[in-house]
């Protein structure tokens, strides 16, 4: 199955921004982690072959979080960029996966990175189930990234029925 680096996921969402400053790694790590949540649901394969990890924020993308820090950004968008040579990090996706980006940029993109924080460590989230189960930095599990966004996807057409 086809998957990605979040860094390479990271850089889809950076090049949807309209935005002329540079972007917080915590907005960045959590539309990557969501992309991966709803990606494992919907097409049934993980979107990034890197584990999120738990740490005190929230899920993170330890080769992402090393990878801004290392090197920043760059270009058009703040995008993440090869470290010589300043070429983007491109994604070769499917057009399956490039719906999910679609629809996770949609639907998450307008909040901050403190609002996508809480989001993805609420109680009974994976996070919340590494973290306070297993202790900082251990890695999510895939069964419970499933499991929550289904738990989600479910909550959200209940919405939409307007049942309570």
């Amino acid at each position: 199955m086809p998957n990605h680096s979040a860094i390479e996921i990271t850089n889809e969402f950076l090049a949807r921004r309209n935005s002329s400053t540079r972007p917080q790694q915590m907005f960045l790590q959590k539309l990557a982690y969501i992309a991966n949540g709803w990606n494992l649901l919907i097409n049934e394969h993980r979107l990034i072959y890197e584990t999120a990890q738990a740490w005190d924020n929230g899920p993170v993308y330890f080769a992402l979080w090393r990878h801004v820090k290392d090197w920043g950004y760059g270009g058009d968008h703040y995008m993440l960029t090869k470290p010589f040579g300043g070429e983007p990090i491109k994604a070769d996706l499917l057009p399956e996966e490039k719906d999910v980006i679609d629809h996770v940029w949609k639907r998450y993109g307008k909040y901050n990175a403190a609002t996508l924080s809480k989001m993805t460590h609420q109680p009974g989230t994976p996070w919340a189930k590494a973290y306070l189960e297993r202790g900082r930095n251990a890695e999510l599990y895939d069964r419970d990234i499933v499991d929550h966004f289904k738990q989600l996807a479910l909550a959200g057409r209940k919405r939409e029925a307007g049942v309570a």
